[in-house]
C-alpha cells in the first residue's frame, strides 16, 4: 500500500509547504523521487540568492520529519 509522503522546501526564513505530496512504497522510493525533485529545481531556487540554504524537507503522511536533503545548485549532477 502506497504511502505519501511531502515534499517542503525551506530556507530558514521561509517554508514553502507541499500540499499535494506524492505517493511511494516506502521511504526509500521517495528520498529517490525527492532527489529527483532536487535535480528539477536546483538551479532555480539557488539563482536569485547562491549563499542562502535551501533544504528539501521530506514530511510522511502524519507529517513527521523523516529527511532532509540540502538544495544546491550541484544536486543536479546526479545527486
Amino acid at each position: 500500500m502506497p504511502i505519501r509522503f511531502y515534499f517542503d522546501v525551506e530556507n530558514g526564513r521561509e517554508t514553502i509547504r507541499d500540499h499535494e505530496g506524492v505517493d511511494a512504497t516506502d521511504l526509500a522510493e521517495a528520498l529517490t523521487e525527492a532527489r529527483s525533485v532536487i535535480r528539477e529545481m536546483a538551479e532555480e531556487v539557488c539563482a536569485d540568492d547562491p549563499d542562502t540554504a535551501w533544504t528539501l524537507v521530506v514530511r510522511d503522511a502524519t507529517g513527521a520529519v523523516v529527511a532532509r536533503l540540502p538544495i544546491k545548485p550541484s544536486s543536479i549532477s546526479g545527486a
